[in-house]
C-alpha cells in the first residue's frame, strides 16, 4: 500500500512541478530569453546515435537553429524544416508526444520526443523562429 501511495504522489507531484515549469519556459521565451525544454531524440543522420538519446532543447527566441544537448555533446538542428506523423512502433517513451522533424534540404528526419505541454513551443522554434521574437511593447 505504501508503495501503491509513493507512486501516486510522485505522479502528483511531477505533475505539478513540470506545469510550472512549462509556464516558466512560456513567459521566458515571450521575454526573448533562451529557454531549455526535456527531450529525447533520434535519427539516422550522420553524427546522431542510431537510439533515442535524452537531452534538452535549446531554443533561442528568432534563432536560425536549435541546439539539442545531451551529455556526449550537441548537435545543431536548422529551423524552417516541416513536421511529419512520428514514428509508429519505437517511440522512447509513451507518455511523451513524439513527432518527425525534417530539417529544411534533404536527409533523413529527426524524431522528437517532448512532454506535449511543450510540443507548441518546440513547432512554433522550429518551424517558423521567427515567431518567437520577442513582443515589442507599444
Amino acid at each position: 500500500m505504501g508503495e501503491f501511495v509513493g507512486e501516486l504522489m510522485a505522479l502528483f507531484a511531477d505533475g505539478f512541478v513540470r506545469r510550472l515549469h512549462v509556464a516558466r519556459t512560456r513567459r521566458r521565451l515571450a521575454a526573448g530569453r533562451t529557454v531549455r525544454v526535456p527531450c529525447s531524440a533520434r535519427s539516422d543522420r550522420p553524427g546522431w546515435q542510431p537510439a533515442y538519446v535524452n537531452g534538452r532543447l535549446r531554443i533561442t527566441p528568432g534563432a536560425a537553429t536549435v541546439t539539442f544537448d545531451t551529455r556526449p555533446g550537441r548537435i545543431e538542428l536548422p529551423a524552417g524544416g516541416t513536421f511529419h506523423d512520428p514514428e509508429p512502433d519505437v517511440w522512447h517513451d509513451q507518455d511523451w508526444a513524439a513527432t518527425a522533424y525534417r530539417p529544411p534540404g534533404d536527409g533523413a528526419p529527426v524524431f522528437l520526443q517532448v512532454d506535449s505541454r511543450y510540443l507548441p513551443m518546440v513547432h512554433a522554434a522550429l518551424a517558423d523562429p521567427n515567431s518567437q521574437q520577442p513582443q515589442q511593447k507599444v
